[in-house]
């Protein structure tokens, strides 16, 4: 079997049969679809199931309990048949042809991971609107497509690349041979994956070949789980941490994959810092998280870091503000 497509689900009875009409309408038919279930209480599961009555290539698993999305993709990964799996979520869409001309692109390239575009529509117009340039992979230089190329080859290319799992696909032989799995965190369970899946993969190719239509505009609103799990962030930032440590990276290599994820955990923090219910919750770990934070692996280079005028507030490092000047006052003023 070609692919897996493993489907975690979790209270999306509204958006299921989009979801899976656009998989089993795929052209390349050589596939499977593992829905794990996570506990809905909505009507989830009778759509699942008529879908594996109308279709044997759809598998369900249910669990009892909610045990959320990284655990759900493990039990996928365990179950899946495929030579490559992709990830997807329940309320998005594969693009049209995606998984013939993906499938392509292995015969061609015989790459680990394959990670391509998102397209981001809007879930109350259906009109399509600003993808980041992270999704759209904009950043990523045309002589840089579909280029084979590790991690130890081009570390810094991996940071203008969207870590959402479902952007892309992997071999199943990898995840199992290296026992990668996402974490088992509430939230933020793509960050470690992406880190591990790429600092392993022999070959990693990167297209401009969309794969999936993402929705937006689909949260209620930022007091969601990420914002009320916000602890997850650093639990996801030491993993990766120790993953830099267990693969034996370079110096520089550290200072690139670091420099990543402390720019993703400054960033959620401006943002939920101006949720009134949390402000106070988040400002107290972050800044407990920055006192502790190992700012070694930068040397020299550590002012430079996008993240470091926001860590400079957020540990309380007054008088280092003060000296920053009116400049970095001004820039730190807009986002904090």
């Amino acid at each position: 079997m070609k692919l897996s497509v493993v489907i975690p689900v979790h209270n999306a009875e509204k958006y299921l049969s989009n979801c899976l009409d656009s998989v089993l309408g795929q052209s390349m038919k050589d596939l499977e679809v593992i829905c794990v279930d996570d506990a809905s209480t909505d009507g989830s599961v009778s759509v699942i199931e008529e879908y594996c009555r109308k279709d044997s290539r759809v598998m369900l698993i249910k669990n009892k309990e909610n045990i959320f999305a990284g655990q759900c993709r493990n039990m996928g990964i365990e179950a899946a048949k495929g030579t490559y799996i992709h990830f997807l979520d329940s309320d998005d869409m594969v693009a049209e042809g995606a998984y013939e001309k993906y499938w392509k692109l292995v015969e061609t390239y015989d790459a680990d991971v394959i990670k391509g575009r998102g397209v981001c529509f809007d879930n109350e117009t259906g009109t399509l609107c600003e993808t980041s340039p992270l999704l759209a992979l904009t950043e990523v230089s045309s002589k840089d497509m579909e280029r084979p190329f590790s991690f130890q080859e081009d570390p810094e290319l991996l940071s203008h690349v969207s870590v959402v799992p479902w952007n892309g696909i992997y071999r199943r032989s990898l995840l199992m041979d290296k026992k990668i799995r996402f974490n088992a965190l509430v939230c933020v369970n793509d960050r470690s994956f992406f880190n591990e899946v790429t600092m392993t993969a022999g070959k990693i190719l990167l297209t401009h070949k969309p794969i999936v239509w993402y929705r937006v505009n689909n949260r209620q609103s930022l007091m969601g789980r990420r914002a009320r799990n916000f602890s997850c962030q650093f639990a996801s930032y030491e993993m990766v941490r120790q993953q830099c440590e267990k693969y034996g990276v370079s110096d520089m290599e550290k200072r690139i994959v670091l420099d990543r994820e402390l720019a993703d955990v400054f960033l959620w923090y401006r943002r939920y810092r101006l949720i009134p219910e949390i402000k106070n919750e988040i400002e107290e770990k972050m800044k407990a998280f920055s006192l502790e934070l190992d700012l070694a692996p930068f040397g020299e280079e550590v002012t430079k870091m996008r993240w470091y005028r926001t860590y400079l507030m957020a540990s309380g490092k007054e008088s280092l503000y003060r000296k920053a000047g009116r400049k970095v006052k001004k820039y730190l003023e807009k986002f904090i």
